[in-house]
C-alpha cells in the first residue's frame, strides 16, 4: 500500500513538473482566449478620404469595380466621391480631409487646388491597376505623413 501511495505521489509531481515545461514551449496562440486577430495596426487611424474620379477616366471605372468606397468604410475611413474639378475645389475649400485620391494623370491639377499648409490634405495618385491592399496601405501612409506634418508645426 505504501508503494502505491509513493508511486501515486511521484506520478502527480511528475505530471505537474511536465505541465510547466509544456507551457514553456510551443505555440501560445493555441491557448484558449488568445486567438489571432487580423486587423489594422493600432497605430492606424480613420481618415477622411475625398475621391476625385472623372467619370470618363479608366481609374473611375476601376474604383467603381473594386468598390473602393465600401472597402474604405469597412476599414473605418469616411469617404466622399466627387466627379468634377468644380465640386472638388468647393469641397476642398470648405472641408477638412486627410487624403485626396485621384488618378495619377490628375494629381498635378488636384495638388494646385490644395492650399500649401501643414494641415493640407495629402494627394495620393492611383492607377487603374492598384490592388485594394496597396490602396489601403497608401492611405495609411498618407495619413501618417499628414500627422507628422501637423506634429512638426505644433512643436515649432
Amino acid at each position: 500500500m505504501r508503494k502505491q501511495r509513493t508511486l501515486g505521489v511521484l506520478v502527480t509531481v511528475l505530471a505537474f513538473w511536465m505541465t510547466a515545461d509544456l507551457f514553456a514551449c510551443g505555440d501560445k496562440f493555441l491557448v484558449a482566449g488568445r486567438g489571432t486577430r487580423y486587423q489594422r495596426p493600432k497605430t492606424a487611424r480613420a481618415a477622411s478620404v475625398l475621391i476625385y474620379a472623372d467619370p470618363a477616366s479608366a481609374v473611375a471605372a476601376s474604383l467603381k469595380k473594386a468598390k473602393v468606397e465600401s472597402i474604405l468604410k469597412l476599414e473605418g475611413h469616411r469617404a466622399i466621391k466627387v466627379q468634377s474639378l468644380e465640386e472638388l475645389s468647393a469641397i476642398v475649400s470648405s472641408g477638412r480631409y486627410d487624403v485626396i485620391l485621384t488618378a495619377n494623370s490628375d494629381s498635378a491639377n488636384v495638388q494646385r487646388l490644395v492650399k500649401p499648409s501643414p494641415d493640407a490634405a495629402i494627394v495620393v495618385g492611383v492607377d487603374d491597376l492598384m490592388k485594394n491592399h496597396s490602396l489601403l496601405q497608401a492611405i495609411d501612409n498618407a495619413v501618417s505623413q499628414r500627422d507628422q506634418n501637423l506634429k512638426k508645426t505644433r512643436s515649432s
